[in-house]
């Protein structure tokens, strides 16, 4: 009677760790796609074409409206830090590109599930996003 009720448990934990794993995999990869749109849309805060001074700025691009046209001038590339335009910008760039990396990595270690021991995985995993959080924090303390 105690081996059944050992077996039953055992099937539950096994069954929940299973669910908590697939659920940190469906979360990571959510993290990693709001990341990716952070890394990559060339921009954040903007105004309208009815106000004086339209333009925007994101991460590693600004645009300011020109004239009476209203034509916007860009600058800033992703390719060449030299063109963004503070030093804290070019920092929270390279945090945001590195902090996706990790994420990358950690959807890329999350295969390792079906050859390695799921303790190990778990624990690389969480040192990437450890490290990925922090570099976000970073972020947010530097911009």
């Amino acid at each position: 009677m105690y081996n059944e009720e050992l077996k039953i448990y055992h099937s539950s934990y096994i069954r929940n760790a299973r669910a908590i794993g697939v659920l940190w995999a469906i979360f990571t990869i959510c993290f990693g796609i709001i990341n990716l749109v952070v890394f990559i849309q060339p921009f954040w805060i903007g105004d309208s074409k009815d106000t004086p001074m339209t333009g925007h700025f994101g991460l590693y691009r600004y645009c300011l409206g020109r004239g009476l046209t209203q034509t916007l001038q860009c600058e800033g590339r992703l390719d060449d830090f030299t063109t963004i335009p503070s030093d804290a910008f070019k920092a929270a760039t390279f945090f945001v590109g590195f902090s996706f990396l990790m994420i990358l990595i950690c959807i890329i270690c999350m295969l390792l599930f079906f050859c390695v021991h799921a303790e190990k995985v778990y624990k690389i995993c969480m040192w990437l996003q450890i490290v990925s959080g922090l570099e976000t924090f970073v972020v947010f303390v530097v911009a």
